[in-house]
């Protein structure tokens, strides 16, 4: 009997996770990026105008530049 209620127990337990969270297949780093304070005020204003992070818009800036050449 004993074992029975074994069985149940181990059917019903849920497979363990791993801990932290899931691997990105694109993950990005972080960088220090060193620019003016006026250059900043303005690339921050234009970042919550489009709606997007400050680090998208220089990110978006770079490709955009890159793709140019």
């Amino acid at each position: 009997m004993a074992e029975k209620k074994v069985d149940t127990v181990a059917k019903t337990e849920e497979p363990r996770r791993g801990r932290g969270r899931p691997r990105v297949a694109n993950k990005k780093k972080q960088y220090t990026l060193t620019m003016r304070p006026d250059m900043y005020s303005v690339a921050q204003q234009e970042a919550e105008r489009r709606g997007i992070s400050f680090s998208a818009l220089i990110a978006n800036a770079l490709v955009e530049y890159l793709d140019r050449k």
